[in-house]
């Protein structure tokens, strides 16, 4: 069965597993007793990249209206003009300043690298290269900030620009002259993160900011279903993510829709959530995005229908706050953690602490007592996932014996909990949640194995419309 692209386009499902998503969780145990490939922490990230950002006010044409205004926009601080950048932007620290307003704070992180300084005025950025950004709301709070939605920018080349040269004593084209902006009909969003908050939080929380930034920037933005970052700016207050803007919100909103609709009808419908052709199409989509993050050596940790966006009819996977690098065994240098690219066989983490959503956690995540395989603890949270979107209502409070409806799952009697509540599904959607939800990892399928399954791999598909999404 086919899924629908991007663009709208019939896509095979054609899901193709790597060597990653195939080994199981007895062969690392097996492997750690008999290899040495002993449960060891997560690797660090590579430290994040970004470059010296400023938020200034600047001149902003609209090509449709003809209209000129001044707006305040986010954008890169070697576009200003040269005089502006000698007064107010450090050249050579390799290290952020520290707000000259608030010296309580201390330092900033050093586990971030600026960019070179700017280019001298003989030297500066191709034009084609100029992009700001205009913000326009505020989209949600963030625990260090917020995301904000904000109109793309580009350097305006035509009468607007002329005149503004001209008003400044330059010849149009000048390299000095003012730059003018084009406000564009596209969109993105920042994450912009309050330095303020960082140095009064971070490192009691389990959440991180810095290494946020390191992870997106090592996912990039090459896979339809995990959201990277396309660009990190900083100045003395705020550092900005720049990422895709998704237009649709959150999963969760589209499962609550569908859970509310089927509730009005339920004399027709009967109980529960999505449709499983609907579940199915959005749930493929996770498993693209999840087999992604596995092939870059990524742990989610907090997966949820919260953290996955929706845009038009494609989803992504975002909100790599609390991700982990999972460890690789070195075959040059046995007991040596290295990273997927170096490594053979990813090793067991040792616990780092319990942290996510109670109602999507594992329950070895949740005990946070022995050994955990990064990825079954993703794949258990994917679990979770598909029984929302196909009931319409979460498994469990708290992974924990103590949660009647935890046990009931854990003693293998999922179907029955749901015809109880004449909530029903497929047998072969229940056989694939039974197993995702096996409480003892070692039971648990791999990434691969879901893929393959018949409820994944068979069934129907129904791509949203004005009806469901």
């Amino acid at each position: 069965m086919n899924n629908i692209g991007t663009d709208g386009s019939a896509v095979p499902y054609r899901p193709g597993p790597a060597h990653h998503a195939e080994i199981t969780y007895h062969e690392l145990l097996t492997l750690s007793e008999t290899h040495g490939h002993s449960p060891t922490r997560p690797l660090d990230f590579p430290t994040p990249y970004v470059k010296r950002g400023v938020r200034v006010k600047v001149l902003a044409f609209h090509p449709a209206t003809g209209e000129r205004r001044l707006v305040t926009a986010i954008q890169r601080a070697e576009f200003l003009p040269a005089s502006s950048r000698s007064g107010g932007v450090s050249q050579s620290s390799k290290e952020l300043p520290t707000p000259p307003s608030s010296p309580s704070f201390g330092p900033i992180p050093p586990q971030i690298v600026s960019s070179p300084p700017p280019p001298p005025s003989s030297s500066l950025p191709d034009p084609s290269s100029y992009i700001a950004y205009w913000p326009q709301r505020r989209l949600q709070d963030a625990i260090y900030g917020c995301v904000m939605a904000c109109v793309v920018l580009v350097r305006h080349i035509g009468e607007a620009a002329d005149d503004a040269a001209r008003a400044a004593g330059y010849e149009p084209g000048h390299p000095l002259a003012p730059i003018v902006w084009e406000i564009t009909n596209k969109h993105v969003a920042i994450k912009q993160v309050e330095w303020r908050r960082v140095h009064a939080m971070r490192g009691r929380l389990l959440e991180d900011p810095i290494k946020e930034i390191a992870a997106l920037q090592l996912i990039g933005n090459d896979h339809p279903n995990v959201l990277g970052s396309s660009e990190v700016l900083q100045d003395n207050e705020y550092l900005y993510s720049v990422m895709p803007f998704c237009r649709g919100g959150d999963l969760f909103g589209i499962v609550l829709a569908a859970a509310e609709e089927r509730q009005a009808n339920e004399e027709l419908e009967g109980a529960g959530g999505m449709s499983e052709p609907v579940a199915r199409y959005w749930f493929r989509q996770l498993l693209f995005g999840l087999h992604y993050l596995q092939s870059k050596g990524i742990c989610h940790r907090d997966l949820s229908l919260e953290n996955i966006l929706v845009d038009v009819n494609h989803c992504l996977v975002i909100d790599m706050g609390m991700c982990l690098r999972v460890p690789y065994y070195c075959p040059w240098e046995p007991g040596r953690a290295v990273d997927v690219t170096q490594g053979t066989v990813r090793r067991l983490i040792t616990p780092m602490g319990t942290c996510g959503k109670k109602n999507y956690m594992s329950p070895e995540i949740f005990a946070n007592k022995t050994n955990f395989d990064g990825f079954a603890v993703d794949l258990w949270s994917a679990g979770v996932i598909l029984y929302i979107m196909v009931t319409g209502f979460p498994p469990y409070d708290m992974p924990a014996k103590e949660d009647e409806r935890f046990q009931i799952i854990c003693n293998g009697d999922l179907m029955k909990q749901l015809e109880a509540w004449e909530i029903y599904i497929s047998e072969e959607a229940g056989h694939l949640l039974q197993w995702m939800l096996s409480p003892n990892p070692e039971d648990r399928p791999t990434l691969s194995q879901v893929m393959l399954h018949e409820w994944v791999v068979d069934g129907a598909i129904e791509p949203p419309t004005s009806h469901n999404f």
